[in-house]
């Protein structure tokens, strides 16, 4: 999935989902690590990295306060003997 296409499901997710009820971003696909940060009003910042096979899990909440989400993919190339 392109980014692009990534943003579009996110957005539609959140506005599907009605304030105080979670919502669930699952990643299928290749295995990768992927970190996310929610950036909100008053400062406000959240970080979570997620590991394959877990989803994104987050409470709705009003629209006034989120400002932004970034979702970066991290290539992953599995375990390596060292």
């Amino acid at each position: 999935m392109r980014e692009l296409e990534l943003e579009q499901v996110l957005t539609d997710t959140i506005k599907r989902t009605p304030v105080g009820e979670d919502v669930t971003i699952n990643f299928s696909g290749e295995a990768n690590i992927i970190d996310v940060e929610m950036k909100f009003s008053g400062g406000w910042v959240i970080t979570q990295t997620i590991v394959p096979g877990k989803p994104f899990v987050f409470t709705r909440g009003n629209d006034d306060f989120l400002q932004s989400i970034n979702i970066t993919i991290n290539p992953f190339d599995g375990l390596k003997n060292v």
